[in-house]
């Protein structure tokens, strides 16, 4: 299923991306450097009633080429037609620290409506902790018109610790809307994603090994397939040439996800939120375009 919808969606693009015509280039300081703060509700994994709150405030730096960025999120950009992106991706996935087997169970930890914001996972409680992962890939992005977005991301996911270890790919297909156009200072707007992995890399969240099962955790086998659907709302401003504040609200399902029966998911919706402002100390005259805001 997954592999039509690819075809499918790559297809779209290739023939919307000959018949497009250009938009209009989003224009950037050639170079800046400046500060970040970001804060971060989300869950442990999808199906996990368990959260992490994380807040963060860091330098960065951007230097900008006309088809790649150097700095802190490196990004490269091919255009394969009109519209028509191939892009360097990345992602991360925060490390899921387990219990001790020994652990008493807290409140609501097999409740579905419950939130635990706990830097430890009772649900996994007795098995091995999941370091953090890097994903690191490719995406086709297709720039419809100015609000409309596709895109199909491609990323392997190795661990951070232990040696870069393979631990399989996962890919989306989403969609995005913003009622602003390309040339406004503000970003308003809905998305949606369906979410995929491998069976190496759903084993790896929702795999539950014959060791490690408990009497209200069985042995569990994680097939590829779909993972959730998603949505999410996002809004932003360019309140000065140096200052952008940017938030973006998530819901997660997993009523028809082909893991959604593993004993390590406890609740079929998650919501989360991430929002941040950055401002620019240091900012160059020269610019150069970009497909994105």
């Amino acid at each position: 299923m997954i592999q039509k919808l690819l075809r499918i969606l790559a297809l779209g693009m290739l023939l919307g991306g000959m018949l497009a015509s250009p938009l209009a280039a989003i224009t950037k300081p050639k170079w800046e450097l400046g500060v970040s703060h970001l804060e971060a509700l989300v869950p442990h994994y999808a199906g996990s009633n368990h959260y992490y709150f994380r807040s963060f405030s860091f330098p960065y730096g951007i230097y900008r080429l006309e088809s790649l960025d150097v700095g802190s999120v490196p990004k490269l950009y091919l255009e394969l037609f009109k519209n028509v992106h191939l892009e360097v991706a990345l992602g991360f996935e925060f490390p899921v620290e387990a219990d001790s087997a020994t652990t008493t169970a807290p409140s609501g930890a097999s409740d579905a409506n419950a939130t635990l914001v706990r830097d430890k996972n009772y649900t996994r409680r007795g098995m091995i902790n999941q370091q953090a992962l890097l994903g690191v890939g490719a995406k086709l992005v297709w720039y419809v018109n100015d609000h409309l977005t596709l895109n199909a991301p491609f990323l392997n996911k190795r661990t951070l610790g232990g040696g870069l270890v393979n631990i399989g790919n996962d890919y989306s297909v989403r969609a995005s809307f913003d009622l602003f156009d390309r040339n406004s200072n503000y970003t308003l707007g809905v998305g949606y994603t369906m979410d995929y992995g491998d069976s190496g890399f759903n084993q790896f969240y929702y795999g539950v090994p014959a060791a490690d099962a408990l009497s209200d955790r069985t042995a569990y086998d994680a097939p590829a397939g779909l993972i959730s659907r998603n949505e999410h709302l996002f809004a932003g401003a360019q309140i000065t040439s140096r200052l952008k504040m940017h938030g973006v609200s998530y819901r997660y399902r997993l009523n028809d996800s082909v893991v959604q029966n593993s004993p390590l998911v406890v609740t079929k919706e998650n919501r989360s939120f991430v929002w941040g402002i950055v401002y620019a100390v240091w900012q160059s005259f020269q610019t150069v375009n970009r497909p994105e805001k």
